[in-house]
């Protein structure tokens, strides 16, 4: 039997209470995922519960081959692209996947979001389109440096060296496709010399750090002792 670790589980619920304050969690189908670091296993949620919901016993471990370990629940049948990125990439971590009304209305331009702000140039040149949600077309379609995929008519993944730069980066990308889908379509987007500039200034100054931090306390203000009430749409 595989030794569970406490602290990174406790992580994984963490951010999907995080997310579900966001309003990225009232439906069936998200997935949050950290991987058991040095071993062939990660921590995902189960299936049949919404963000919302989430307790510590909906948070399973499971193998690099999709199968649950130490539980008899299962987790949704789509998540081969999890184990599939972690066995690709092994600097990534975490990964997070939501249905999330912008990202996923964002997601049916079938391409990257616009750039309108400071802290959404870290997706620029940085956000892959794969054509499926099978790692096959995931992993045709993304590359080591991208850290988003969008997924035509469908939502959107985030990675991250750490649960809590997938989550961040999940909730950054939410707002801006929020404003990809509102803005105009003859909006001025950021030049490039712009996206380039702040892609590096917001990453040396930790927004991502203090936002992960952010989502925990919204998380922590959002759970009744029963249910993460979402405290924005």
């Amino acid at each position: 039997m595989t030794t569970e670790n406490k602290k990174l589980r406790a992580s994984v619920l963490q951010a999907c209470r995080g997310l579900a304050a966001y309003g990225l969690g009232s439906g069936i189908g998200g997935h949050v995922s950290a991987r058991l670091p040095g071993e062939p296993y990660f921590y995902m949620n189960v299936f049949e519960r919404t963000f919302e919901e989430m307790h510590m016993e909906d948070i399973i471990l499971i193998d690099f081959d999709g199968r649950p370990v130490n539980s008899a629940r299962k987790p949704s049948q789509g998540i081969d692209f999890h184990y599939g990125i972690y066995k690709q990439w092994p600097d990534v971590q975490a990964i997070v996947h939501s249905h999330g009304f912008w990202i996923t209305a964002q997601a049916a331009y079938a391409r990257p979001p616009r750039i309108f702000q400071n802290v959404s140039a870290v997706f620029y040149e940085r956000t892959a389109i794969s054509p499926n949600d099978d790692f096959d077309s995931i992993a045709a379609s993304m590359s080591e440096q991208d850290i988003a995929v969008v997924i035509p008519w469908h939502g959107a993944i985030t990675v991250g060296k750490t649960i809590g730069e997938a989550v961040s980066r999940h909730v950054v990308f939410d707002y801006t496709s929020r404003m990809d889908v509102t803005l105009p379509p003859h909006t001025p987007t950021m030049p490039h010399a712009q996206c380039a500039h702040f892609r590096e200034l917001v990453e040396k100054a930790g927004y991502y750090d203090e936002t992960w931090k952010l989502v925990q306390r919204k998380a922590d203000a959002a759970y009744d002792g029963n249910r993460t009430i979402p405290m924005f749409v």
